[in-house]
């Protein structure tokens, strides 16, 4: 073959091919031109004048070609430079979803409250496993959506376990207890003691108490038919300024079908 002249300006360390006279990258192994072993090629040395030439332009690398032909790098080098390519631009689409969530968090009520609670609950998680003692939880309200003649609703929150809550039972309209707290409060656990002081038989005793929070929030609670005192643990109660206790099954009494709670206290983060 004839030698011809390179197609390219050679740089300084270009392997010139003996046998077509091409330029090859001093990286490649086989001319790119004819495919000639480069093993014996000459480097090519450029005139000093030309190497104090400052470049113009913006340096262009330019990507090889990958494959198992002659001179061409392995493919894992293509591989790499993909994975690169698919972080950056995985990094700018978790860029744009926290900036979204930002915007969202601040200008939706719901969504900032359910971010809230997600972060309350797992601080509460964290606290509790480095064993954190909670703190008795008072109501400065209570309330009952029904009550029987001499057992009132605040008797169910009075630290005594000798007065009691009396409500008529139904399943159209649950006996509810109304609490409210002076500042958001964070409930952990209840304790509650079921039936009526002196006569724990005698009226029903709750079996399902659903709690629904101020947060929108809810929790459901089943208490066993003790009159020993038991403690439950309460989850969802984040943040919250109220509670309402709704009695929604009962264990049947003997003699009554009203429900009767004798106290209920509460502990949390205060």
């Amino acid at each position: 073959m004839t030698k011809t002249k390179p197609t390219h300006r050679l740089r300084p360390g270009d392997l010139i091919c003996g046998q077509c006279g091409e330029g090859n990258p001093p990286a490649r192994k086989f001319c790119s031109r004819c495919g000639t072993s480069l093993t014996e090629a000459v480097p090519a040395h450029v005139p000093w004048w030309r190497r104090l030439k400052l470049r113009r332009g913006p340096r262009v690398t330019a990507v090889p070609a990958t494959g198992s032909g002659p001179g061409r790098p392995p493919a894992g080098r293509d591989v790499k430079h993909s994975m690169r390519k698919l972080y950056r631009k995985g990094r700018l689409v978790a860029g744009a979803l926290i900036l979204v969530a930002g915007l969202v968090y601040g200008a939706y009520p719901p969504f900032r409250n359910m971010i809230n609670s997600k972060v309350a609950s797992f601080k509460s998680k964290v606290t509790n496993s480095i064993n954190v003692h909670y703190v008795p939880i008072h109501p400065v309200t209570v309330s009952a959506s029904a009550q029987a003649h001499g057992h009132p609703g605040e008797l169910a929150v009075d630290s005594f376990s000798n007065t009691y809550w009396l409500a008529p039972f139904s399943l159209t309209d649950f006996p509810t207890l109304n609490l409210t707290f002076s500042h958001p409060v964070t409930l952990t656990r209840m304790i509650i003691f079921s039936g009526a002081s002196g006569n724990y038989l005698a009226d029903s005793r709750p079996s399902l108490l659903v709690l629904l929070y101020s947060n929108d929030e809810s929790f459901t609670l089943t208490p066993q038919d003790t009159p020993k005192s038991q403690t439950l643990n309460i989850h969802n109660a984040v943040e919250i300024k109220s509670v309402k206790i709704e009695v929604e099954g009962t264990f049947p009494g003997n003699h009554s079908a009203d429900v009767a709670i004798s106290d209920i206290e509460l502990f949390g983060i205060g």
